[in-house]
């Protein structure tokens, strides 16, 4: 029916409301699934709802529903049950899929080498374990016919992040400091692919309209930025000096992505530096 939307957005977080803005005035609907009734039980009727999107001729769904924290039935319910359902669903309805991964399924990459999305996932964690499982479950699909990519997401910069964010924490240790003062940071030397909002959700939206996908896409910049570089930049956006102190608690080192196909697919080349994520970060 003409009017209808032809893409429909599952979540309306941080990367939801960014893939619907990024989308402009293409026909869009967008849902919580937390917040919706019908969705939430993943019965029948809410089979038959996400179905009257296709029957109404959606040509995409986007999933960027997620859980970061949580009890391990929260995560495991948020970052698997939910896709594999979705894709269950959707399964020779010929939309294309989109599911946003997550940068933590490489686990500890080993190098500081931007890392190919043929690289083998080795996640660590609540987090990264149940995101690759999520993943797999759209992987699998794809290879029984589901039409589907799954975005891999880095490290997102944009203001009013969640406190989970080290960004996050970040600005609020450099803001409450005074010149001079000190910071502490777990391992000032850890190195992560940062991308900014505006070219994450930008990205999204891309692969759900062009006309061929592969099966993963990172979403990075394929840059790297040491988290002491990024305290200082920050605290020199407030025109002060830090001290960086190590608590020697050192995680996985780097991990850094290879955005070639992203650029080669959507056109988007993300630009990083602790500057420019001092500059977009905020509270």
């Amino acid at each position: 029916m003409e009017g209808d939307p032809q893409i429909l957005i599952l979540g309306a977080g941080f990367v939801g409301s960014g893939v619907r803005a990024a989308l402009g005035h293409h026909p869009v609907a967008v849902i919580d699934i937390p917040d919706h009734p019908e969705l939430a039980r993943r019965d029948d009727d809410a089979r038959k709802l996400i179905l009257g999107f296709v029957e109404r001729g959606a040509t995409a769904v986007i999933n960027t529903c997620g859980r970061l924290r949580g009890t391990p039935d929260e995560m495991h319910d948020a970052n698997v049950a939910l896709p594999t359902w979705l894709v269950s669903v959707l399964a020779g309805s010929g939309v294309r899929f989109v599911h946003l991964g997550s940068a933590a399924e490489y686990g500890d990459t080993g190098s500081a080498d931007p890392i190919p999305e043929s690289a083998p996932a080795r996640p660590q964690g609540p987090y990264g374990e149940t995101k690759w499982a999520g993943t797999a479950a759209v992987l699998d699909a794809r290879a029984a016919g589901l039409d589907a990519v799954v975005g891999r997401g880095f490290n997102l910069v944009s203001a009013h992040l969640a406190p989970v964010s080290p960004l996050y924490q970040f600005l609020r240790d450099v803001t409450v400091a005074a010149d001079g003062d000190t910071v502490e940071l777990w391992w000032p030397a850890t190195l992560r692919d940062h991308i900014l909002l505006d070219d994450l959700a930008g990205a999204v939206a891309s692969l759900a309209q062009v006309p061929a996908v592969p099966d993963v896409v990172n979403l990075c910049s394929g840059t790297g930025v040491r988290f002491d570089e990024i305290v200082r930049a920050m605290a020199a956006a407030q025109h002060k000096h830090v001290e960086i102190r190590s608590l020697d608690r050192p995680g996985i080192p780097a991990v850094v992505g290879d955005p070639t196909r992203m650029t080669d697919l959507t056109g988007i080349s993300a630009e990083m530096s602790a500057e420019l994520i001092a500059a977009e970060s905020g509270i």
